[in-house]
């Protein structure tokens, strides 16, 4: 059971980052299409936890190295190779929209600058993917459960609060009196896109813990983690559903949310806030530095150090919501095309017995 609660953590933490944390994701994948959101969170489980089995049973039973090996064994050498390089450059596209989530984060609540709320968050992630992989899975597992419990508890608050204004938010919504950017044409379309672009983040972390862990326990956790996920997804999204009328224009919805229950709950809720973004961007760095070099070698640290810097450049001068949109929505799409093949050859490997 720790073994579960801990893997479950790691991967939560992984999912909850800065557009969970913030409010800015959910605001565009959830909140726009109301009570339908329930079948949005209902498909994005179903999609997480399919996703996650094949990327463990490839760690678990394929000849797998490495994370980044898990396409080539459902979709062959090139097609495999082809999707490998995509997944990592996505994994290094979400890392930069971490930082940036990050560094807004620490503005708005805290009045520091981009560049130091960027820099302390780019060091701290530095350090942690440094350490390697077994170290990165003890460190976000074991802060996440408080997070997470921390975060619905606040939310939950404001929901109960202003749970009256729903009914008139989704109206206002529907008739465009409300604009707000949506991640779908509709709610399953979004499921999708979220679904999908979690395929691309999960793909080398899955497959790592697939070949090091007990293959029982880590799927009783994927399970477990999606729906959990789902969960505290919609709480957050019925609570930002509440307000949407005051936040819809917003950075960081979730913050000016916390603040009105009670002044000192933002203050606490930004700290809660850099935590998930810091559990998400470690795990994403990683996949993109372990995608060229070995843990523990000179190039490995020089290649973290590297990319480190590169993306908190790039997320000091573009403007988080619509960094998280295009990188997030676009890239949605095609991490579904890859769980389709994959859940085909999983198929054929156990009919045909392959």
């Amino acid at each position: 059971m720790k073994k579960i609660i801990l893997i479950t953590g790691a991967y939560l933490g992984f999912l909850i980052g800065s557009g969970v944390a913030t409010g800015q994701e959910l605001m565009q994948y959830y909140a726009p299409y109301g009570w339908h959101m329930f079948g949005t969170a209902l498909v994005i489980a179903v999609i997480l936890i399919a996703a996650d089995y094949c990327f463990a049973h490839a760690g678990r039973y394929g000849e797998i190295t490495k994370g980044s090996d898990v396409f080539a064994y459902y979709c062959g050498n090139f097609a495999g190779r082809v999707f490998d390089i995509f997944s990592v450059i996505f994994c290094y596209m979400s890392f930069i929209v971490m930082l940036s989530g990050a560094a807004a984060t620490l503005m708005q609540e805290y009045g520091l600058s981009l560049y130091i709320g960027g820099g302390i968050t780019a060091f701290l992630v530095m350090f942690t993917v440094t350490a390697g992989f077994r170290k990165l899975v003890e460190v976000i597992g074991s802060i996440t459960p408080i997070m997470i419990i921390s975060i619905a508890f606040i939310l939950i608050i404001s929901l109960f609060k202003n749970a009256h204004n729903i009914q008139d938010n989704i109206a206002a919504i529907e008739s465009g009196e409300i604009e707000i950017m949506k991640a779908g044409t509709n709610w399953f379309m979004s499921a999708l896109s979220n679904g999908g672009f979690c395929i691309l983040w999960l793909a080398g972390f899955s497959a790592t813990l697939g070949k090091k862990e007990d293959f029982n326990t880590l799927v009783k956790s994927i399970i477990l983690s999606s729906f959990i996920l789902v969960a505290v997804n919609c709480i957050i999204s019925f609570s930002i559903l509440a307000r949407i009328d005051v936040v819809n224009k917003m950075q960081i919805p979730n913050l000016f949310i916390a603040s009105e229950i009670w002044k000192p709950a933002g203050s606490i809720f930004g700290v809660l806030i850099f935590a998930a973004i810091y559990t998400s961007a470690c795990p994403l760095l990683w996949t993109a530095v372990d995608r060229f070099a070995s843990e523990k070698t000179i190039k490995y640290n020089l290649l973290t150090g590297f990319l480190t810097l590169a993306g908190l450049i790039t997320a000091l001068y573009l403007p988080f919501n619509m960094l998280m949109h295009y990188i997030y929505v676009i890239n949605g799409y095609l991490g579904f095309i890859i769980l389709l093949i994959m859940m085909i050859q999983i198929l054929r490997k156990k009919l045909f017995r392959q």
